[in-house]
């Protein structure tokens, strides 16, 4: 139960709250100075009523020189208490000051964090970019390979296609010739039917006689000519003039022509020819570039004993092992291409 503090020779009782607003000291210094003279009557008369503090109004208004409503000054040194109430200050611009660096030290933090985050951020979108532009020059670089290989195989589909297109034709023009002989020779009545298979015996001796006459193959240029008959200078004739016009537009630097009339003769069964055109093919002059058609020509240049082409389809096929291959059943189209062709030849040579 709260009671009123009762008046004493006539003191002016007033609570620590009173004081701290007459005096301008925090409650904390007032309080302070409470302690301090609690047991000093003559300094400060303090008394508690209810668990509530009461102090002497004249006596802590002189405990306070500072104060606006000073009463009476007795001779009790103030410094003290100023130091305490510098002290409060010092201590209350030392907390702001600190809370002051402690908010500059977070947002310089937060700026720098904010700065290393973009700066990663772009980081990682260059490194994307750039394994972006990466894989699409990889995309390109694989689409034109296959591009490449797919012209590449169409080209050769259609020289296969045509080839045995060619094949069929002579194949049907030999066949009718032949109809044609001996339907001529049966009206004629100069022979019979009779089976035209060839003797065993017989076969044997030309099997001899073929090993023999192998040691006397001419070398280069002579094949061809002993494939047809003597008759058929004209042929030899043709085969020089296309190899003159030929070298001649190479080194006139007039490639398409030169690879022309070097077919040309090459079909016809010029060894050189097929050499050369097999270098045409390997540097990409005056055709576009195929190593397995270089090297098919230069393989038939070979068998066709042109010593040059012998020398090089042994450095090629090292050098070029699964082009070679390839090449080889090419060479076998483009030979029995040349050997249909001789064969019209003679054919035609023989009926004028």
């Amino acid at each position: 139960m709260s009671q009123h503090p009762i008046q004493e020779n006539k003191i002016d009782w007033i609570t620590l709250e009173q004081a701290s607003e007459i005096t301008g000291a925090s409650l904390a210094i007032i309080q302070d100075t409470f302690r301090k003279y609690q047991d000093n009557p003559k300094a400060l008369k303090t008394q508690s009523i209810d668990g509530e503090i009461f102090v002497d109004k004249r006596q802590i208004i002189n405990l306070f020189p500072a104060s606006a409503t000073v009463v009476e000054k007795e001779k009790i040194p103030g410094t003290l208490f100023r130091w305490f109430d510098d002290l409060r200050r010092a201590y209350e611009t030392s907390l702001n000051t600190m809370f002051k660096r402690v908010e500059a030290v977070k947002d310089e933090h937060k700026n720098d964090l904010e700065s290393a985050y973009k700066q990663q951020i772009a980081l990682l979108e260059k490194k994307h970019q750039q394994q972006i532009k990466q894989f699409a020059i990889h995309y390109k670089q694989q689409m034109q390979h296959l591009q490449s290989s797919i012209h590449r195989l169409e080209k050769d589909a259609e020289f296969y296609q045509n080839q045995i297109v060619t094949q069929q034709d002579t194949i049907a023009k030999l066949n009718s010739r032949y109809d044609a002989v001996i339907l001529a020779l049966k009206n004629k009545g100069t022979i019979a039917e009779k089976d035209i298979t060839p003797d065993n015996n017989l076969l044997a001796g030309q099997a001899d006689q073929s090993e023999q006459n192998k040691e006397k193959i001419p070398p280069a240029e002579e094949t061809h000519k002993n494939t047809v008959p003597n008759d058929s200078e004209s042929l030899n004739e043709e085969i020089d003039k296309l190899l003159e016009i030929a070298f001649h537009a190479r080194d006139e630097k007039d490639y398409s022509v030169a690879v022309k009339n070097f077919e040309l003769a090459a079909f016809l069964g010029s060894s050189k020819a097929m050499g050369a055109l097999g270098r045409c093919y390997f540097v990409g002059e005056g055709v576009e570039k195929n190593i397995e058609k270089g090297i098919a020509w230069l393989y038939l240049a070979s068998e066709y004993h042109f010593e040059p082409a012998k020398i090089k389809i042994q450095q090629v096929q090292i050098k070029h092992p699964e082009e070679y291959t390839n090449a080889l059943q090419l060479a076998d189209a483009l030979a029995i291409q040349i050997k249909l062709k001789q064969t019209q030849i003679v054919h035609d040579a023989r009926e004028k």
